[in-house]
């Protein structure tokens, strides 16, 4: 099995979808912007069933996420200049 890769980018328009969007590519890689994520499925009918579920989360009239394939090399060869790493946003109250 090949694995598949992407670049995941999006644009979400509401905050509820953006969330649930960022929560659901959070179980397939690193959030490594703000709106993007670096996905790896393990094979091609992982990568189209995670494909139609992602088109699923979001309104195609005011929404847009994009999927760059990357080839299998792509994750070794990566070039990141800087170490500022992104947290996971945490709400929380203190009482």
């Amino acid at each position: 099995m090949t694995p598949v890769r992407y670049l995941v980018v999006y644009d979400i328009a509401d905050d509820d979808r953006r969330e649930g969007v960022a929560l659901y590519l959070s179980g397939y890689g690193p959030r490594v912007q703000l709106s993007v994520f670096e996905v790896e499925l393990a094979d091609r009918d992982k990568a189209q069933a995670f494909r139609d579920r992602l088109r699923t989360l979001i309104d195609d009239d005011d929404d847009q996420i994009r999927l760059y394939p990357l080839p299998a090399d792509s994750w070794t060869q990566r070039l990141v200049y800087g170490n500022r790493t992104l947290e996971e946003r945490v709400d929380y109250w203190i009482v």
